[in-house]
């Protein structure tokens, strides 16, 4: 009689601890611009060293931005900065950007050229099959419904869909996915042109004080909420830069 075994152990996962003095790296698998803007929106990937504090200072008193992310609020700078090295540095598919507002100057940061006024990345990006996601979009309060979040989207459209001889990356796929509680982030990609494909049932199992679906009695992990996620996408076919332009001009 033949016999088996199952030796699999959870790989051990190890992430280097973030230093400031150390020159930051995006880590990224295309070849990320300096600076990605429009007329009044700049995006430039986020620096620790350089955003963290910012980013802090305008989260702080406001916890409700986590409402549907899978984490946060960050207790404090090292707290972030475990963020930053699990789930942005460390993935080659990850960048993250600051969203600078380039209509209202910081005194105390001129060379930065705006205000920060918060952060979306590229996430689950796939080379091999020319594909991105728009993520970890999060706007401070004084932003909230005007041109900021448009222009911040619309400019991550715009490197992936187009094609690198009119400076993109020429992609195929830009997609975005949200809890499907959550109707204004639906609204937001489904207003830049994104069309939705479904809802994935169950797709994801969240953190107990998260807003979710409720499991089965007997669930391995009962106590844990689950999501079901809505999945829109913006294709190649699908997208205009004219469309896209006219978008990230509007008042709000």
């Amino acid at each position: 009689m033949s016999s088996h075994k199952n030796s699999y152990r959870p790989p051990a996962v190890e992430f280097p601890r973030f230093r400031e003095d150390e020159e930051y790296d995006l880590n990224f698998c295309f070849l990320v611009p300096d600076e990605i803007q429009s007329e009044r929106v700049k995006l430039v990937p986020f620096i620790p060293s350089s955003h963290t504090e910012q980013y802090l200072l305008g989260t702080k008193d406001h916890p409700e931005l986590y409402r549907y992310l899978p984490y946060g609020p960050f207790k404090d700078k090292e707290d972030f900065y475990c963020f930053i090295q699990e789930r942005i540095a460390t993935d080659p598919g990850t960048v993250l950007f600051a969203i600078i507002d380039k209509t209202k100057p910081d005194p105390e940061r001129p060379v930065q050229g705006g205000t920060f006024a918060g952060v979306i990345a590229y996430l689950n990006t796939l080379p091999l099959h020319l594909s991105t996601e728009i993520g970890h979009l999060l706007i401070l309060p004084a932003w909230h419904r005007t041109f900021l979040t448009t222009n911040a989207v619309g400019l991550l459209l715009r490197q992936g869909l187009e094609l690198p001889e009119n400076g993109g990356w020429g992609l195929r796929r830009v997609q975005w996915q949200a809890n499907h509680r959550n109707k204004p982030s639906v609204r937001c990609a489904e207003r830049m042109g994104m069309k939705m494909e479904g809802i994935i049932r169950w797709q994801r199992i969240l953190q107990s004080w998260m807003e979710g679906e409720v499991a089965r009695p007997g669930d391995a992990l009962e106590s844990l909420p689950g999501r079901h996620t809505a999945m829109l996408a913006m294709c190649w076919d699908d997208y205009s830069r004219e469309t896209n332009e006219a978008l990230m001009a509007r008042q709000a």
